[in-house]
């Protein structure tokens, strides 16, 4: 059915204030780039102050998106874009902090969390469980059958990777007595690392099989489950290794099958 014009006026009406708060938000954001370009010598603390606006900003994205399916009965497309173009810029504040690189010694994480010192476990913790949340209510939000669907795969490595970057294996590997302040927090942000590749590394899998066998997703695969198995062999859970080694093993022939098949090919021809 159509929407008439006194819903979709109610529905405008009950959008107001939020969009009144989504002003707000950028209004703060352009504050906090003024203070960082005076003070770049703390400028990891202005980038997680502007990526926590950002996130406001597509919580009320979501928000005006929920009231329309209610209201309406139909997604509001411009706003789901927005929010999927703020959550863009969200990762490149904190890859600027913390870096994107899958890759790295677990250990060189150290050398850039220097730049947010002063933000304790705790606060790192609920920052990195925000992020995470905000990303999977985008994705529902924007849905399966979305021409966005195999972007969400990129953004979930994306994710994965500012998580393991963003935890320090090395306080992670020297305090590890339950009774010191902050060892849950330390734990359970691991967990979310780990769960992170893993869920990352399965979609890349998925997209690979799915949507046309491009080589480079089956090798992001491996990478992220790579890095996974760094953090098993760094905390000696050698079982845990051991299963991925295998793993990440099928999937390096699997590559090199498909190379030789390729190269076979061309020769033929």
């Amino acid at each position: 059915m159509p929407v008439s014009k006194a819903e979709k006026a109610a529905y405008n009406d009950e959008i107001k204030d939020i969009k009144k708060q989504v002003d707000n938000y950028n209004g703060v954001i352009r504050d906090i780039l003024v203070r960082k370009k005076k003070m770049p010598r703390i400028a990891g603390y202005y980038n997680i102050e502007i990526a926590t606006r950002q996130m406001d900003i597509i919580d009320c994205c979501l928000k005006i998106n929920d009231l329309s399916v209610e209201m309406l009965g139909l997604k509001n497309e411009p706003f789901l874009n927005n929010a999927r173009k703020e959550f863009y810029k969200i990762l490149q504040e904190i890859e600027e902090i913390v870096g994107n690189q899958i890759d790295r010694s677990l250990r060189e994480n150290d050398d850039y969390l220097v730049n947010i010192n002063h933000l304790n476990p705790r606060q790192i913790l609920e920052f990195i469980q925000r992020l995470h949340r905000i990303f999977f209510n985008l994705r529902s939000s924007v849905g399966e059958g979305s021409k966005w669907k195999w972007s969400f795969v990129e953004l979930q490595s994306r994710v994965a990777i500012i998580t393991k970057n963003i935890t320090s294996f090395s306080d992670l590997a020297k305090l590890r007595d339950p009774r010191m302040e902050f060892y849950y927090d330390r734990r359970d942000l691991m967990e979310m690392c780990k769960e992170g590749l893993t869920e990352a590394a399965k979609q890349y899998r998925t997209k690979y099989e799915l949507s046309g066998k491009a080589r480079e997703d089956l090798k992001k695969s491996i990478d992220l489950l790579a890095a996974l198995r760094k953090i098993h062999v760094i905390f000696g859970e050698e079982e845990e290794a051991t299963k991925l080694k295998n793993t990440i093993d099928a999937a390096r022939l699997a590559l090199e099958a498909e190379d030789k098949s390729i190269e076979k090919e061309k020769k033929n021809k």
